[in-house]
């Protein structure tokens, strides 16, 4: 837990909070004056100050000032008995989290406590994930996992070669992020990186995109037409969704491949182009070859290199990074400020197995974005509808009335065993901790309600 500076002339109210405070689990040291305060913040890190404001030769605003001077931003509260308005709003304009009033009541001064801890904890995650965005600087893959880190290492492995790259992975993990990275960090940067989606084309325009048209070469063709790869040349051309590319043009793709020519359509005169090919796919390019629908000769010609990216189920832990970019990205976009996302939201997102990936994660956040009102994004932000959100509502609804209290009881016990499950991510003893019971007894409670760790 927390280690918590009191700081108070009155020894009893010292000895009452420490001793509050020491129950709830926290380390407390104590001071009786301001001096006494730094003297020991000279010494050691705390988490939190809960300091008297009215006291002989410093009051608490001074000694505020004085903390955030020498030792920094501190998560600071003021405790007084003489609060007006004009004495909140000068310890809240000098820094000050949040005031009490004294005598205080003991739940009243935990929450505080807690908020106070858990806004500085933000903070703190907040300021690691802003510098690792920034360390990033102008990498296109975001991420710390083993996984991302691997990739990355074969990026930097491949993209000085010429070779043909074959980008593999599912639907939204960013697979033209990869090919980005590697064209920026190719001897080919200052060339052009050309984009064309195989899939969202007819045959006959893909022919005459890709390869280009001579005039008269069909209708419609009224003036000659330069191809992408011709366009390409001394840079790096991306066929997206490859699997997708029709079957009667993969002889003039792998011929194109081959010999670094081709023609137009409609054209004879041959033309050469220096490009280097990067195709990308969700689908299985192997069953397709054993199914006739795609050449056996063209996926080698493409697949002299392979990189694989990692689902978002894979990499867990680089969804905080990832959110925390998407949120600043529509945060901007829509003129707002919003901090960071809270770990209850986090809890959510890192449960959900994404089968949209990296795309679906950027839709929600775009989307919590739009209906957050503070500057934290939180589960009620979410959509509706998404699973975690919908246990995480359903575990703080109150069970409907009407019943017989055990019944009640055992429904409130259920959610709440649920939620546990969520934020924990299926961990059964990270449950259990979160429940303040022993995991045999979770286990007990899970076969009691028919339920699973990985629901």
């Amino acid at each position: 837990m927390a280690h918590i500076l009191v700081v108070d002339d009155e020894k009893n109210y010292r000895a009452v909070l420490a001793q509050l405070l020491e129950d709830a689990g926290h380390r407390v040291s104590t001071a009786d004056n301001p001096f006494a305060g730094l003297e020991l913040l000279g010494r050691e890190s705390v988490a939190l100050i809960l300091s008297d404001l009215r006291m002989p030769r410093m009051d608490g605003l001074a000694f505020l000032e004085e903390v955030r001077r020498e030792v920094g931003d501190v998560p600071f509260v003021v405790l007084t008995a003489f609060a007006t308005v004009e004495t909140a709003l000068a310890a809240m304009k000098a820094g000050a989290f949040d005031y009490l009033l004294k005598p205080f009541k003991n739940d009243e001064i935990l929450l505080v406590v807690e908020k106070a801890l858990e806004d500085a904890r933000l903070r703190t995650e907040n300021q690691v994930l802003r510098r690792q965005l920034e360390q990033g600087g102008e990498r296109e893959l975001l991420g710390e996992s083993p996984a991302i880190r691997k990739l990355l290492a074969d990026i930097g492995r491949v993209a000085p070669a010429r070779a043909s790259v074959l980008i593999t992975g599912e639907s939204g993990t960013g697979k033209e992020l990869v090919a980005r990275s590697l064209h920026r960090t190719s001897p080919r940067a200052e060339g052009p990186l050309v984009t064309i989606n195989c899939a969202a084309l007819t045959e006959s325009l893909l022919e005459s995109e890709l390869f280009g048209h001579e005039r008269g070469a069909f209708t419609g063709a009224v003036e000659r037409k330069r191809g992408l790869l011709e366009v390409a040349d001394g840079g790096t051309l991306l066929l997206d969704e490859i699997g997708e590319f029709p079957l009667v043009l993969q002889p003039k793709l792998l011929r194109a491949l081959q010999e670094r020519k081709f023609r137009r359509v409609g054209g004879t005169a041959e033309i050469e182009s220096d490009v280097r090919i990067v195709a990308a796919t969700n689908r299985d390019l192997p069953a397709m070859i054993a199914a006739g629908t795609f050449r056996e000769d063209l996926f080698y010609r493409l697949n002299v290199i392979t990189l694989e990216v990692p689902p978002l189920r894979l990499r867990g832990e680089d969804i905080p990074l990832l959110a925390l970019h998407f949120l600043q990205r529509f945060g901007g976009e829509l003129g707002r400020r919003i901090r960071v996302v809270a770990p209850e939201t986090l809890a959510i997102l890192q449960a959900h197995a994404w089968p949209g990936n990296v795309r679906e994660l950027r839709n929600i956040i775009e989307r919590g974005a739009l209906f957050c009102t503070g500057d934290i994004l939180r589960p009620e932000d979410l959509p509706e509808a998404f699973p975690g959100r919908a246990v995480e509502s359903a575990a703080l609804a109150f069970p409907e009335l009407g019943r017989p209290l055990p019944e009640l009881l055992d429904a409130m016990e259920e959610r709440l065993i649920r939620l546990a499950l969520v934020r924990a991510r299926g961990v059964q003893a990270q449950a259990a901790e979160l429940l303040g019971v022993s995991r045999s007894n979770l286990q007990y409670k899970l076969r009691k309600y028919g339920m699973t760790s990985d629901e």
